[in-house]
């Protein structure tokens, strides 16, 4: 049993070692996305000579953006698992966020990933690239494996980090007030989402600057004007919610609604195979997305995508309670 110490007036149990066991699987998580690195490369080569139809080739950008992908993470979850180790508050808070938004997100993606499945398998067996027995098998061993990823270990991390107990302990070990300290952890997880948003959208460039507006499907020149400006509000919207800037709330929230109102306008008159091909798309990857049904009707993509729109809309009313039009340094802040 742990055991319990005090902090001021309030006794705890004190949450060390779970601290640094759940650090350790942080690092352990992160050497993987760093092992996955080269086994995707070899994976790429090794099917370099396959037949196209039955293997779409990546893209250049595809590579690059894996390869980015796997190496942020894994510096992400070394980062945070070092942190765990250490009973640092910036990296309990920092997990909570990030886990939170991992479940959230993939819970979304597990139930997206069910609703394509069969499809996806059926058509593997009907194509004759694999038994139609082992496909059941496969698909229900990738069941397992998604609800794993997606769900049970967010789900476990956020169910940790969110005790009082591991917060009193990081808050008995790390006395220095930290980053993490300054503002609601509601208004650090909005300003790290448009600040991510922000991030990602030079990597467009990737995809010729596909973006759609209102419409239309811009790519090019004036797609990367549109990515420009839509970075810039991301970033003053990140900077200034972090700062309780109301104004920089009333972007992120402007930013947000435009942007739920061009993706309905767009997909409601463009065919995603429009999308597909702006974004340069290789053929053979749209041919199996037309046997598996994904390019007939974009309603599954806008029902999740509403869906997402809505729930980030209630997130985003709800942080509002910590703007004010009060001056900086009168602003009292209710911590989480």
């Amino acid at each position: 049993m742990a055991d319990s110490k005090k902090t001021g007036n309030r006794a705890f149990k004190d949450r060390r070692i779970g601290l640094i066991l759940f650090g350790i699987f942080h690092i352990v998580i992160g050497t993987f996305c760093a092992l996955s690195i080269p086994l995707t490369i070899v994976g790429i080569i090794a099917t370099a000579g396959l037949d196209k139809s039955s293997v779409p080739p990546m893209t250049v950008g595809q590579v690059i953006l894996v390869v980015l992908l796997y190496l942020l993470l894994a510096f992400w979850f070394v980062w945070m698992g070092i942190g765990s180790i250490l009973a640092r508050r910036w990296a309990r808070a920092l997990i909570l966020i990030t886990s939170w938004l991992w479940l959230i997100c993939g819970m979304g993606g597990f139930i997206f990933t069910l609703l394509f499945m069969p499809d996806i398998y059926g058509y593997m067996a009907m194509s004759g690239e694999v038994p139609q027995e082992l496909a059941v098998v496969v698909q229900y061993i990738v069941t397992v494996f998604m609800a794993i990823i997606l769900i049970i270990i967010p789900g476990a991390f956020v169910l940790f980090y969110s005790s009082k107990h591991v917060k009193a302990t990081c808050e008995l070990r790390d006395i220095r007030v930290r980053w993490t300290d300054k503002a609601p952890l509601s208004i650090i997880t909005l300003s790290s989402i448009f600040g991510t948003i922000a991030i990602a959208m030079p990597f467009l460039a990737l995809y010729r600057w596909t973006m759609p507006f209102f419409g239309f499907i811009l790519s090019g020149i004036p797609g990367a004007a549109l990515v420009l400006v839509y970075m810039v509000l991301s970033v003053y919207a990140a900077w200034g919610t972090y700062r309780l800037k109301i104004k920089a709330w009333w972007c992120g929230f402007l930013l947000t609604i435009a942007s739920a109102v061009s993706l309905g306008i767009t997909f409601s008159r463009v065919n995603l195979l429009d999308l597909y091909e702006k974004m340069n798309v290789p053929k053979e990857s749209l041919e199996m997305m037309k046997g598996l049904g994904m390019l007939k009707t974009p309603a599954i993509d806008l029902l999740f995508w509403g869906i997402a729109f809505i729930g980030f809309l209630i997130f985003l009313l709800y942080t509002k309670r910590y703007f004010t039009a009060a001056p900086q340094h009168k602003r009292q802040v209710k911590k989480n």
